[in-house]
């Protein structure tokens, strides 16, 4: 009993420090580069040496930051694949994965950023992330007989070709809807209309 108010203590501290880092990266427009440790640390009530309780170095926060989304957008779509038709699965995939983004947004700023940003690892694991992604949403197409005028190879190109779209749509979906919940809407809209056109041709 004793021994695990610690262990809370130090997740506890793990994640004000990605949360801290997230609400900064929402501020600062240089990216995770442009964010110093002490910011953080200093944001969260945290010392530096705190910092390396958990975190090697920032690049290593930032891992894990990507790792976090990888996982929870993954969940996320899975959990709406069990829809009767295709179409009911694009539209469930598309409102599920863009409510998540919309309810986190620090996070898809992190990832819209890094992407581009100067840290080779974090870029890697944003693409290791999106082939899970692709790889996973073929397979259970495949395994539930969606979209069967499509190999497995045609599907994942599909896939990846639809992710990358809805990627590059972050940025701009972000920025319509603080402005009007109607106009992100109409723009999520469009991108199903996008999706479902890739996958009827």
């Amino acid at each position: 009993m004793s021994g695990s108010k610690p262990k809370q203590s130090r997740k506890g501290n793990r994640e004000k420090l990605m949360s801290a880092a997230l609400d900064l990266l929402a501020e600062d427009q240089s990216g995770l580069s442009g964010i110093s440790l002490r910011r953080i640390t200093k944001a969260c009530g945290l010392s530096p040496p705190a910092f390396y309780t958990h975190f090697t170095s920032m690049e290593e926060l930032g891992l894990a930051l990507v790792s976090e989304v990888g996982a929870t957008l993954r969940a996320v779509l899975k959990g709406v694949r069990d829809a009767e038709t295709e179409a009911a699965v694009i539209k469930a995939s598309v409102v599920a994965a863009f409510e998540y983004i919309r309810g986190n947004e620090s996070l898809f700023i992190l990832i819209a950023r890094e992407r581009a940003g100067s840290s080779a690892s974090i870029r890697s694991a944003i693409r290791n992330e999106v082939r899970k992604i692709v790889e996973e949403m073929a397979s259970d197409f495949q395994d539930r007989g969606l979209f069967e005028r499509f190999s497995l190879p045609e599907k994942q190109a599909a896939v990846a070709a639809i992710v990358s779209l809805g990627l590059s749509l972050i940025p701009d979906l972000l920025d319509v809807s603080r402005e009007s919940s109607a106009e992100g809407d109409a723009l999520l809209s469009q991108f199903e209309f996008q999706v479902q056109f890739i996958l009827s041709s």
